[in-house]
């Protein structure tokens, strides 16, 4: 998803809709999907499916029964697609992941393609929804992932999901999006608002200021003194473009 929104980013109808609304099956994942089984059998290699982003939970019951039943879903579909096995990195996904799969691989199936060649960046119309609130969760997750980078961590678990450098990545190009094509969505009041350079600094004002006023989780006092650096390094990537850092 990230290379794609990269990829896509000065196209005016391909806009990527709040990430956590996109469906698993989406066309832009699903045709990719089903046309790996078939290079990869095709030269003896296995096809290996994705991670599920939202994680299960030990403490908290309602996300663990989202989580696993998402988690299902998701693999049972990687390996309706004739895929091998997937990636895992929760202990307490494993059995169910695993359980999806044929045993011990489907090598030796290929798909059944009526195009050996899909569209791979179909329009995302008519999937999810675009929304401010989609923006100011972005701004929120990217000011909390730079912030967990500034205090050494690869990866950080925000709110369920596991973020890392990819997922970072796919909410500062969704920003930079939006603002790019002037996307208009509903405003807090109801009437239109247009994305803007100012809107992004007033949202990420905002949301630095609710992160400060109640800590998260993840965000011990110590580390909270670097709160306001991670906003403006999120920021500033946004703005100047640096959507691949190194």
């Amino acid at each position: 998803m990230a290379s794609l929104i990269h990829f896509m980013i000065e196209d005016p109808n391909w806009i990527l809709p709040d990430r956590n609304t996109i469906p698993h099956d989406v066309p832009f994942f699903q045709n990719f999907r089903t046309l790996m089984p078939e290079i990869c059998h095709k030269h003896g290699a296995h096809a290996i499916g994705g991670m599920t982003a939202l994680y299960p939970s030990r403490t908290d019951a309602e996300l663990n029964e989202r989580a696993l039943k998402v988690l299902k879903q998701d693999k049972k579909n990687e390996a309706d697609c004739l895929m091998d096995g997937a990636w895992t990195g929760h202990p307490d996904q494993n059995e169910i992941a695993v359980a999806q799969f044929p045993y011990p691989n489907q090598i030796a199936k290929r798909p059944k393609l009526p195009n050996s060649h899909p569209n791979l960046r179909p329009v995302p119309k008519g999937v999810g929804a675009t929304t401010l609130a989609g923006t100011r969760a972005a701004v929120r997750t990217v000011i909390r992932y730079r912030n967990g980078v500034l205090n050494g961590k690869g990866a950080s678990l925000l709110d369920g999901y596991m973020e890392d450098l990819a997922t970072d990545r796919i909410y500062r190009l969704m920003i930079a999006q939006r603002v790019l094509h002037k996307v208009k969505v509903p405003g807090d009041d109801g009437k239109q608002v247009e994305h803007s350079p100012a809107l992004v600094t007033r949202l990420f004002d905002e949301e630095l200021a609710k992160i400060q006023k109640d800590l998260p989780a993840e965000i011990d006092r110590q580390a909270a003194a670097t709160l306001p650096e991670a906003r403006r390094i999120a920021e500033e990537m946004i703005v100047q473009g640096h959507h691949s850092p190194i």
